[in-house]
């Protein structure tokens, strides 16, 4: 696999409203690709000064891909979900004593739902099983996007070798960029403005988040950065599978301001 740095060309967009006074010609839609229990306990940081009392409770939440497509550009996918293998096999087939399980029913694996669209690549949110393991259904000749950071985490015994096969895997540096208030650091992927990653350290150390500003409006797609609606209801960022929590509040608090900024802006949590 060769490692590549992406080449970062801003250009002169300097706040979030003059790109949203300029959509461009790009739709998003969520693909479910099976589903993983989460401890409710464990999506609200209990430690948070201001939690009160979370309940023990086990919620059943959707594992998600994105779909975006270009009408000039072409097709892409924000993270890659799950394969087939987890029709029949809740581990995918990682054997060892952390391997999450997923739960995916017939036809929902990525590559089904996907039919015979090309995708042009993979921007990916970070890298656990869950966000990538349906790479191994997908073309591995096509460019895959990942934060700057991610590789040194990445534990393919704990999160699967769904890596194997892909041929370029582009790494995004934020550190060689200004900062886009509130959000920070932000690429503008295809030059145009229709497809943002937003960087939003904290689930993991180079986790990234999504913005796609379209015709029918901006869509900010939190990745697990905010894994349910009630991280943002509360203001209380995760602590299950986190890197740095202190980091992830600090990343959510960002979001919550630019969410306020920006009402007009809809937004797609993790799960």
């Amino acid at each position: 696999m060769r490692i590549k740095q992406f080449k970062i060309k801003n250009g002169s967009l300097k706040s979030w409203k003059e790109i949203f006074q300029n959509p461009r010609p790009v739709t998003v839609d969520s693909v479910k690709t099976g589903t993983v229990n989460i401890n409710r306990r464990g999506t609200i940081n209990i430690e948070h000064p201001v939690a009160g009392y979370i309940k023990d409770e086990i919620l059943n939440v959707p594992i998600k891909a994105y779909l975006v497509r270009h009408d000039e550009f072409g097709d892409f996918l924000l993270d890659a979900g799950l394969d087939i293998l987890y029709v029949d096999d809740t581990t995918g087939g990682i054997n060892g004593d952390f391997v999450d399980e997923f739960f995916l029913k017939k036809n929902e694996n990525i590559k089904f739902q996907l039919g015979k669209i090309k995708l042009k690549a993979v921007f990916l949110s970070h890298l656990h099983s869950d966000h990538i393991a349906g790479i191994r259904e997908l073309p591995k000749t096509i460019p895959y996007f990942v934060g700057k950071g991610e590789l040194e985490q990445y534990q393919p015994e704990i999160n699967g070798n769904f890596l194997n096969g892909v041929e370029t895997l582009c790494e995004i540096n934020f550190s060689e960029l200004d900062e886009l208030p509130p959000l920070g650091r932000c690429v503008n992927l295809l030059g145009d403005g229709s497809i943002w990653a937003v960087s939003t350290p904290g689930h993991s150390k180079g986790h990234i988040s999504y913005l796609i500003n379209g015709p029918d409006g901006p869509v900010f797609l939190t990745m697990d950065a905010c894994f349910i609606r009630d991280n943002l209801r509360l203001k209380i960022a995760p602590s299950d599978y986190t890197w740095d929590i202190k980091m992830a509040q600090k990343t959510l608090d960002r979001i919550i301001e630019f969410l306020e900024d920006y009402p007009e802006v809809r937004v797609i949590y993790g799960h």
